[in-house]
């Protein structure tokens, strides 16, 4: 057997960091944050508590990393040429792409939900929010809205941005009834007509 090669290193590091983050997450959900220990992570995810510490430093900076993987997969099919500009093409993309992921990975979405309403993750939250809030994005998507003549653009940034959350709440909690479909459907005629 050969010697590995930096590649094949790399690759196992970051498969063991998505084993720790997603045994993480479903821990979390399920017992809770404050009740589970590092050392059930690793047990479950069939490692030593040792090496989920080369990852992580805490369990606090676990659950970060599991929230910022989170707004970072929401995100990551936003103003995709990253001109800063929202085009309509690109807002039914955006609009596609996020019931794409919703319905292709429901279980992560169902464990994160039943994460983000436990209290100690409250304060992280807010945190996060306060960064979406004055990142680009909100600025591009209220731009996009004042672009296509909505009269009061800031809330209409707001509105849409809590209709997404609500919408993936409620497919979540509700696959088999929800009109995912269809939903999409009327989201794109609201805010992607010409």
């Amino acid at each position: 057997m050969s010697p590995r090669t930096k590649e094949q290193y790399a690759k196992i590091r970051e498969d063991r960091r998505e084993l720790i983050l997603g045994t993480a997450l479903e821990l979390f959900a399920k017992q809770g944050i404050s009740h589970t220990t590092i050392q059930q992570i690793a047990k479950k995810a069939g490692i030593s508590k040792g090496l989920i510490y080369n990852y992580f430093t805490s369990k606090e900076e676990l659950l970060e990393e599991i929230i910022k993987a989170s707004v970072k997969h929401l995100y990551a099919f936003f103003d995709p040429d990253h001109d800063g500009i929202l085009t309509t093409e690109e807002m039914v993309y955006f609009i596609e792409q996020q019931v794409r992921m919703l319905m292709l990975n429901i279980d992560f979405w169902k464990f994160l939900f039943m994460l983000l309403v436990q209290p100690s993750a409250q304060e992280l939250i807010r945190r996060f929010q306060s960064e979406i809030l004055s990142s680009g994005m909100w600025r591009m998507i209220a731009t996009y809205f004042r672009t296509h003549n909505f009269k009061d653009p800031e809330l209409e940034t707001w509105f849409f941005l809590a209709m997404l959350d609500g919408i993936y709440m409620n497919y979540v909690f509700n696959p088999e009834k929800f009109p995912i479909d269809r939903m999409k459907e009327l989201i794109i005629q609201r805010y992607c007509k010409p």
